[in-house]
């Protein structure tokens, strides 16, 4: 043989060897049940490390339960529900049809020419990770971009496209939409064979007697990668993600639009931003976005969160009753002083910090330190909403 692949053992929850005198096997045939074929597969694949190194299988012999099987099946719900979404706006066409969006660059959008330079990179590392063996990180990549770039973020960028009445964006969103997804199910094949075999089938229109193992693996395009793309982009999505934090934070009602004000001295950064900014606005449902170099004076009543060097402003009078949201987070503030006095008090006490064990009174000291900047967290937002 010209390689031999060494794998490690699959061990039990305690991390002990698995054998019949010990009784502690783990039956596979009970997680493939509860969770699937795949699933069980994904996670032993994605829990190894490296040549030789043994996995650690978690598992509750009380109800025959395993957590990492359990966010296994996740991930392969996440993959259907994302691939049935993208078929059923598709219009009936197959990838095939549709065609290549790489093929007309010019007549991509940002958003596509992101997820195609990621969608690149992903096939370079998995097919680079599968050539050395690191079967562990090829799964862990793909875990990555499906569920975070493709899922959470593309997907929900093209939303409106596919809605609108842009014929032209809407076919060139298929096309992307369309093309990444065929190129996911034949990357992910090997891994989880089942449901990729299923989804294949059904976006592809393929003859019952063709077969997802025998097509051609994805391979990458260097002409479409961009890794300074790829950088830009990440501080939309922080853009996006702070406004998104920010409303969630004072309880901002997920349909209410509000203003929003990005402030970077770097002009790169505003360029960026500018050139984001119709996803800004739409994902973090904002009706007024101003992105400046700087701020003549700061709005009263704002909340504020920083993304680079880029600082997001949310003037929230005519958004929220401040006076009520004020009330809250006083009473929050209360319950939280009530618990610094209590674990001070506690740590205070010579009897409890000699007599207690060591693990409980330094589990103490952690949790006076998380309360007291809990504290002062919601010291600086109600400084903030009260204009002080």
């Amino acid at each position: 043989f010209k390689d031999v692949y060494i794998h490690g053992l699959v061990r039990d929850e305690n991390n002990k060897k698995m054998s019949k005198s010990a009784g502690n096997g783990i039956d596979p045939l009970l997680l493939i049940e509860k969770y699937g074929t795949d699933s069980l597969r994904y996670t032993l694949i994605r829990e190894v490390v490296g040549a030789g190194q043994d996995i650690r299988l978690e598992y509750n012999r009380t109800t025959d339960e395993s957590a990492s099987v359990e966010a296994s099946r996740n991930f392969t719900n996440k993959l259907w529900n994302a691939a049935r979404f993208v078929m059923m706006n598709l219009e009936g066409q197959t990838p095939q049809q549709l065609g290549n969006p790489g093929e007309n660059v010019s007549g991509l959008e940002l958003c596509d020419r992101w997820i195609l330079s990621r969608y690149y990179q992903t096939v370079q590392q998995t097919c680079e990770a599968v050539d050395t063996y690191g079967l562990g990180d090829a799964a862990k990549t793909l875990y990555e971009f499906i569920w975070g770039d493709f899922c959470d973020w593309y997907i929900e960028l093209v939303k409106s496209r596919l809605q609108g009445e842009d014929a032209a964006s809407r076919r060139v969103a298929q096309q992307t939409l369309a093309f990444v997804l065929e190129g996911i199910l034949k990357l992910l094949h090997p891994f989880i064979p089942h449901i990729t075999e299923e989804i294949w089938h059904t976006l592809t229109q393929a003859e019952s007697t063709a077969s997802l193992a025998v097509q051609s693996y994805p391979e990458s395009d260097a002409n479409l990668m961009d890794g300074e793309l790829e950088s830009d982009f990440q501080l939309i999505i922080g853009a996006i993600r702070t406004i998104r934090n920010l409303r969630a934070e004072v309880d901002i009602k997920p349909g209410a639009k509000i203003t929003a004000i990005l402030q970077s001295d770097s002009a790169k950064e505003r360029n960026i931003l500018q050139g984001g900014e119709s996803y800004i606005q739409g994902l973090a449902k904002v009706a007024d976005l101003t992105i400046t170099p700087a701020l003549a004076e700061e709005p009263e009543q704002t909340i504020a969160g920083v993304v680079g060097t880029v600082q997001v402003l949310v003037p929230l009078a005519g958004v929220v009753d401040i006076d009520q949201l004020c009330g809250k987070l006083e009473k929050s503030l209360g319950k939280i002083e009530g618990e610094v006095k209590s674990i001070s008090g506690r740590l205070s006490n010579s009897k409890f910090v000699d007599k207690a064990p060591p693990e409980v009174v330094q589990g103490a000291r952690d949790n006076l330190a998380e309360a007291e900047k809990q504290a002062e967290i919601l010291r600086d937002r109600l400084r903030q909403l009260r204009g002080e």
